[in-house]
């Protein structure tokens, strides 16, 4: 093939690539909007792929079923919570308050009402099949992010420890989630302390 029509090819598959991450886009806000105005009660299919201005054939083109979608939506909102955490970390120097500005970060999570509602209305629309093993690979992301500063503080086993200040802060999270309550000052700042006890720091 010649070089303009490998050009002229690329385009054209640049332009679809557009054309349907604009579309993935559309869906998942919409998916957002309709949870919000559906809530407590389920958000249908039909209802998201009509906010979006979509098809049925279009959505099932980009997920195989609203479980997928959900996960879309969560992960979303994991990589914003990723970058906000790694915002507040970055204006920390030592390890001990990276590590504690990253559970306080997450915990605000919870602590938020508008980004609370959020995350019950799309746990309570993940079937039981994804809430586990598949909605856990999607935080991992957050999880790394604490490698590095429990690394600095040179415990024997730096990897055991991150995961158990990550599973002690994502238990305490997904808990507020399936509760009415939110997380205080008080409650976050006893994590905050209990998991650096537990690094064999204080701050």
């Amino acid at each position: 093939m010649s070089t303009r029509a490998t050009a002229a090819v690329e385009r054209a598959l640049d332009s679809r690539q557009r054309d349907a991450s604009a579309e993935v886009e559309r869906i998942l806000a919409a998916t957002i909007t309709v949870m919000q105005r559906a809530a407590p009660d389920e958000a249908r299919v039909n209802d998201i792929i009509a906010e979006a201005g979509s098809s049925k054939k279009a959505f099932y083109k980009y997920f195989s079923s609203k479980d997928e979608l959900m996960l879309a939506v969560l992960e979303r909102g994991v990589t914003i919570i990723v970058s906000y955490l790694e915002h507040q970390m970055a204006k920390a120097a030592h390890p001990v308050e990276q590590i504690a500005c990253w559970i306080e970060g997450a915990l605000a999570q919870v602590a938020d009402p508008h980004l609370m509602a959020m995350s019950r209305a799309v746990h309570d629309q993940l079937s039981a099949s994804v809430r586990g093993a598949p909605a856990d690979d999607i935080m991992t992301p957050m999880r790394d992010l604490l490698i590095t500063p429990v690394m600095a503080l040179g415990g024997p086993d730096p990897q055991r420890d991150t995961t158990a200040v990550f599973q002690i802060t994502s238990a305490t999270m997904r808990r507020y989630v399936g509760s009415a309550d939110q997380p205080e000052a008080d409650d976050i700042a006893h994590l905050v302390q209990f998991c650096l006890r537990g690094l064999g720091v204080s701050r």
